[in-house]
């Protein structure tokens, strides 16, 4: 077996383990507050702060390619079941039950849900296109190749799948910084982290990833843009 292919549960050449995952995510931890710092001296706009914070999510997972020279497979872009990929989409529909029941809670006790967080993006002076681009295309496969295929794959041999899922979702959602969002996103990422289990690939994970935030983003856009109208 060539050593960039995926063998789960078994020690490769290439494994990172804990130790590098801890790196990897001091690393970017430290590049974010650097980004953060430069932003508050207008050294960076909004824009090339949004973009630049997710670029960042992906440089754990090159600088190991580069380092060890191995193939993307090593970090599971490779081909899935399609089979897999609605698995996900299944799943998801449950996990949107339980983050429906929790927005509710949330409105009933009078806290802002993640959603209308979202939507004080659009009333800010941001470039929508590049918003976009950012949050539909760039977060999706910066994140995953960081979450899942560093994080849960750096885990995966030393802590067995599930508790790498559950630690690498618990990241996922603090990651985003919002105490209101910390409990669907982490939904989100076990369901992301499963199909990277059962598939042995970060694609599944990875275009469900755009489904979700492109639905969110255009129904969003829809409801900022044109609420008024419907409204009557």
């Amino acid at each position: 077996m060539s050593e960039d292919v995926r063998s789960f549960g078994v020690e490769a050449p290439y494994a990172w383990g804990v130790r590098g995952v801890l790196w990897g995510s001091l690393a970017v931890f430290l590049l974010a507050a650097v980004l953060l710092i430069a932003a508050q001296f207008s050294l960076l706009d909004s824009g090339a702060l949004m973009v630049a914070f997710e670029l960042i999510f992906a440089l754990p997972a090159l600088a190991l390619l580069a380092r060890k020279q191995l193939s993307l497979r090593a970090l599971g872009v490779q081909g899935f079941p399609f089979a897999d990929l609605m698995v996900g989409v299944a799943v998801m529909f449950g996990v949107y039950l339980v983050i429906l029941l929790h927005n509710l809670m949330l409105v009933f006790f009078d806290v802002m849900p993640q959603g209308e967080y979202m939507m004080a993006l659009f009333d800010m002076d941001l470039n929508l296109p590049l918003l976009g681009l950012v949050i539909v295309v760039i977060a999706p496969i910066t994140e995953e190749l960081f979450f899942r295929s560093f994080v849960y794959g750096g885990l995966e041999d030393k802590l067995g799948w599930k508790k790498a899922a559950l630690v690498s979702s618990l990241f996922f959602g603090a990651a985003h910084m919002q105490l209101v969002a910390f409990i669907p996103t982490a939904l989100m990422g076990l369901v992301f982290a499963y199909l990277y289990h059962r598939s042995k690939s970060v694609l599944p994970g990875m275009l469900l990833h755009f489904m979700i935030n492109g639905f969110s983003f255009t129904t969003i856009w829809l409801l900022t843009t044109f609420g008024d109208r419907l409204a009557l």
